[in-house]
């Protein structure tokens, strides 16, 4: 990874960053085979709980994965931000495995580089795209991207992305941008296909960066379910017309692999938190307001993928008690002083019944716990 950075400075050498990184991923878990049986999923989600706080929801549920698409986002060759770069390189091997399992697993895999659709005139995988029938059930605005859905005027968007998001180095910034001029490349927009460290099954996968085009696939398949994965989560995988607000708005059972996907944010705007608390505060708002969120790991069956620059420890808050007032405090302090330093869940009673803590899950993979409870009788797994 060290070595592909480093020449990220110097060419666009994305076959060989494959190689690279192919190499070094290669023997994290084995290959699995086509399965009948279903997609064990939980589904993070957030619910209203009063006063402006919102409560994680956990539900398991089982998808049949010939009734499930995933979308693979405007993972790119190249961008204009050099550390989106570097991130991309480092999450496309595991994006990669991703997508094999799904696969074999009976997926449907749409490869979604927007704008990019000319080296692939004569694919096969780009021609079983364009040959879908057309849908009895087209929705009006498909074609078009999507800046906001009504669920989402009830909050307040947690992200200033006025300036693009990018995090770069301006001196580096200014370097990448002239190496992509010499490259012939616009360094503003400088994709001309979809990353090489993504394999594409001639046999069975589609490419396309239409939304009506995926739309008229979802149907003639039978696809009501879909994961979206990719980059960038505040702007592409949200708004894109094959993007999250649009397959919810639309009625399709709609999931982010959250550890799948990167954010255009700068920690210097607001909420001037570190670049990967950003992508946790977008994520925070899809499951508020969008649709709820997986992890990579419950398809592949080992940890979820974390960034190597995102070194920071979990941190759940269990916060249930009457006297202290610590579910109006703890949040706020915890959110403007810690989030670049912790990944922090927030953990509530129950409106209705303060002893059930909502989203105690968390504590799972739980490096810290911060316990604020008073005069509660847990239900024992929680406990446990």
């Amino acid at each position: 990874l060290r070595v592909a950075s480093r020449a990220c400075c110097g060419v666009l050498r994305f076959p060989l960053f494959g190689v690279l990184l192919m190499f070094a991923c290669g023997a994290q878990g084995s290959r699995v085979t086509a399965q009948e049986s279903p997609l064990e999923l939980s589904l993070r989600h957030r619910t209203p709980i009063g006063e402006g706080r919102f409560g994680i929801e956990h539900t398991a549920e089982a998808w049949d994965p010939t009734r499930t698409a995933v979308i693979v986002c405007d993972m790119w060759d190249a961008h204009h931000c050099l550390n989106a770069v570097r991130r991309e390189l480092e999450l496309a091997p595991r994006v990669d495995r991703f997508l094999k399992v799904m696969r074999d697993r009976g997926a449907l895999i749409v490869h979604a580089p927007s704008d990019c659709m000319e080296p692939y005139a004569d694919h096969p995988a780009r021609a079983r795209a364009q040959a879908a029938p057309a849908a009895a059930n087209l929705p009006a605005e498909i074609g078009t991207w999507c800046h906001q859905i009504p669920p989402e005027e009830a909050g307040v968007y947690p992200l200033d992305q006025s300036d693009g998001g990018e995090d770069d180095d301006l001196a580096e910034h200014a370097r990448w941008h002239d190496q992509l001029a010499s490259l012939g490349r616009n360094p503003l927009a400088p994709w001309k296909s979809q990353i090489d460290l993504l394999q594409i099954d001639a046999d069975r996968d589609v490419i396309s960066d239409s939304g009506v085009e995926i739309w008229n696939l979802l149907e003639d398949r039978g696809i009501d379910q879909v994961m979206l994965l990719g980059v960038h989560t505040n702007m592409c995988v949200l708004g894109r017309p094959f993007g999250l607000r649009r397959m919810a708005e639309n009625g399709k059972r709609v999931v982010l692999v959250r550890d799948l996907t990167d954010t255009m944010y700068n920690p210097q705007r607001w909420p001037y938190v570190s670049h990967f608390a950003g992508t946790d505060r977008i994520v925070e708002h899809i499951e508020k307001f969008v649709c709820p969120t997986i992890t990579s790991d419950q398809v592949l069956g080992d940890a979820e993928f974390r960034f190597s620059g995102d070194r920071r420890p979990h941190l759940v808050a269990l916060i249930s008690e009457d006297e202290y007032q610590t579910a109006r405090t703890l949040p706020d302090f915890l959110n403007q002083e810690l989030a670049s330093t912790f990944r922090i869940s927030l953990v509530f009673g129950r409106p209705d019944d303060p002893s059930d803590l909502m989203g105690w899950r968390e504590l799972r993979d739980a490096d810290l716990v911060l316990v604020s409870v008073r005069r509660r009788t847990l239900p024992v797994e929680q406990l446990q």
